[in-house]
C-alpha cells in the first residue's frame, strides 16, 4: 500500500514535466502546419493570387466579347466582323476560297 501511495506522488510531482511538452509540442504544430497555420495562410495567398489573376483575364475576355457583341448588334456599320464571325462560326465560304482557321 506505501509504494502505491509513493508511486502517485512520484506522477503528482512528475506530471507537469510529462504534459507541459506534449502541449507545447501540439501548440507548435497547429501555428505553423494547422489549419489556421503560417503555411496554410501562405498557401491560400498564392491561391488568391491565382484567382485573382484568372479573374482579370476574364474580365478582359468579357469586355472584348462585350465590344463584339455591340459590333454585331449595329450590321450596317461593320460589316467586316460580321463577315468574320459567319465564317468562323457556320464555317461558309465563296467556292473559290480557302478558309484557315488557326487555334488560339
Amino acid at each position: 500500500m506505501n509504494r502505491v501511495l509513493n508511486l502517485k506522488e512520484r506522477i503528482k510531482k512528475y506530471y507537469p514535466y510529462f504534459f507541459f511538452p506534449l502541449i507545447i509540442i501540439y501548440l507548435s504544430f497547429n501555428i505553423f502546419d494547422g489549419n489556421n497555420g503560417l503555411l496554410s495562410h501562405a498557401r491560400l495567398d498564392s491561391e488568391i493570387i491565382a484567382l485573382e489573376g484568372k479573374i482579370s483575364s476574364l474580365k478582359t475576355n468579357n469586355n472584348l466579347l462585350q465590344i463584339k457583341i455591340s459590333s454585331l448588334q449595329n450590321l450596317s456599320s461593320n460589316s467586316d466582323l460580321v463577315d468574320e464571325q459567319i465564317r468562323n462560326v457556320l464555317g461558309y465560304g465563296k467556292s473559290n476560297e480557302y478558309i484557315v482557321f488557326f487555334d488560339k
